[in-house]
């Protein structure tokens, strides 16, 4: 099976990014840290109060003497230059400075607006807060223009000895045919970034019409025929079951003629409902490994750290940040 972290370190290491860490007090972003730094993968910006955090560090016997630590409470200069540069980006939207003085409190305003203003590469956080917390500002301030931002999740099948990529499963609700079809690009261009050469499957409950001609169906046969005219290197098929999309025995009964012939390894799902129980859930019920994700549509690296995540998937989110930095 590919070792995608052994990949991702080997890409971090070529030019160390600088990460901001915008809960940066948190004990697994510590841990994390003291990691990232004896194994030279990247350059770390913890935000919080410095006594704080090198108390919180010592108590551990974690090192972190290398990393960087912005106090964005009380750093009354740095607070004002970001507050005022987050008037110009949100401008059209009516922004005022008071409302941007009032929103660079939060430590996620602040580390989208840090590395907004090139003094980090790369943002990562949510390890405390929902997801919605640092999405809301990394949506206003880092999206790239007119274009969809959507979560590819890497999984490990230790069963079948394979990794599987997953989307979307954070951000799209009810995607319409055109965004689920992008939904379908951002994960080919994350596989690429590992060298995967893609094999992607839009799944369903039905597999090539055997559910019939409902309009979520064809929702799902259109994004799969915009996905196939956008890149015609990419192996695109749809729709079908996972098992289908993945077994080949079962896609010789379902679907013998399809192109994929059971050898999926990107799932794009039709909507968000599906896509997160999916990921959750397998998780909790089967020995599938959850190694990281990674954001497209963003002009700067975003990691979503999540609450319940372990030490060792935070570190690989962050590591992951440094490498789509030199991916660009």
């Amino acid at each position: 099976m590919i070792d995608l972290i052994k990949i991702m370190e080997e890409k971090a290491r070529i030019k160390p990014a600088k990460i901001v860490i915008c809960e940066g007090w948190d004990e697994r972003c510590l841990r994390a840290t003291d990691n990232i730094l004896k194994n030279k993968l990247a350059n770390i910006v913890l935000l919080g109060n410095p006594a704080d955090i090198k108390n919180k560090a010592k108590e551990l016997n974690l090192d972190i003497k290398n990393a960087e630590i912005v106090d964005f409470k009380n750093d009354k200069k740095l607070k004002k230059e970001l507050a005022e540069k987050l008037v110009e980006v949100r401008k059209h939207k009516g922004m005022t400075i008071e409302e941007a003085n009032k929103l660079i409190e939060d430590e996620n305003y602040f580390g989208c607006m840090y590395a907004y203003c090139k003094y980090a590469d790369a943002v990562a956080g949510s390890a405390i807060c929902p997801t919605a917390a640092l999405m809301k500002p990394a949506l206003q301030i880092l999206r790239e223009k007119d274009k969809l931002v959507s979560e590819t999740a890497f999984m490990g099948d230790v069963k079948n000895k394979r990794k599987l990529i997953i989307s979307d499963t954070s951000l799209n609700i009810s995607p319409t045919a055109q965004e689920l079809a992008q939904v379908g690009l951002n994960a080919i261009d994350s596989a690429r970034m590992f060298d995967i050469s893609p094999r992607v499957a839009f799944v369903s409950y039905s597999t090539k019409g055997s559910g019939g001609n409902g309009p979520d169906l064809m929702l799902i046969r259109e994004a799969v025929k915009i996905t196939q005219e956008k890149d015609k290197k990419a192996i695109v098929d749809g729709e079908m079951q996972i098992d289908a999309a993945v077994n080949p025995k079962s896609a010789q009964k379902k679907c013998p003629d399809s192109i994929l012939k059971g050898d999926a390894n990107i799932l794009i799902f039709p909507n968000l409902m599906s896509s997160n129980l999916f990921v959750h859930g397998i998780g909790q019920f089967s020995d599938m490994t959850f190694d990281f994700t990674v954001l497209k549509g963003l002009i700067k690296p975003v990691a979503i750290l999540g609450r319940s995540m372990p030490v060792e998937g935070i570190r690989n989110m962050i590591v992951g940040c440094a490498m789509q930095v030199n991916s660009k």
